[in-house]
């Protein structure tokens, strides 16, 4: 009988853990799967990470691994160049504080904010020719005018 409840408590442990253990793992994997969905194949896809001293940082940069120690740090503007035609993909985050983004030439405007932490996607497709600037659209600090980039959509 007491051997029958120490299998029956393990049995329930190994479930516990089981559940806790799995899922943040499942939670991971169907946000993963959701992205991918919302992502087009073929699609251009660029990563940026906003920071209001720096610019556009490429990639996804968490906020403790950027440290600016005064006014005179370079300031990263991304130039990105696509083809006329392409669907664009800009998967955005924030390293310090909400932003926003403009590119004003294809109608994108964002400005319920870029959040640190939280992904932003921003799809859309590249259909006309030329050079273009995108910037941040929400007065995010001191250094909000190296909040800026480049497009260049190839004929």
């Amino acid at each position: 009988m007491k051997r029958h409840r120490i299998y029956k408590d393990l049995i329930l442990a190994g479930l516990v853990v089981f559940i806790l253990a799995g899922l943040p793992l499942g939670i991971w994997a169907y946000n993963q799967e959701l992205w991918q969905s919302r992502i087009s194949a073929g699609a251009k896809v660029f990563s940026f990470t906003a920071h209001n001293e720096l610019g556009w940082l490429p990639g996804r940069v968490k906020g403790y691994d950027v440290v600016s120690l005064d006014d005179n740090q370079p300031v990263y503007k991304p130039i990105l160049v696509v083809n006329q035609g392409d669907t664009v993909v800009l998967k955005l985050t924030s390293a310090d504080v909400i932003h926003g983004l403009s590119i004003k030439d294809f109608g994108i405007f964002i400005e319920d904010g870029i959040r640190p932490g939280k992904v932003k996607l921003v799809k859309f497709k590249a259909d006309k020719a030329g050079v273009f600037t995108f910037s941040c659209n929400i007065i995010c600090g001191s250094h909000h005018k190296n909040m800026q980039g480049t497009l260049i959509v190839r004929a």
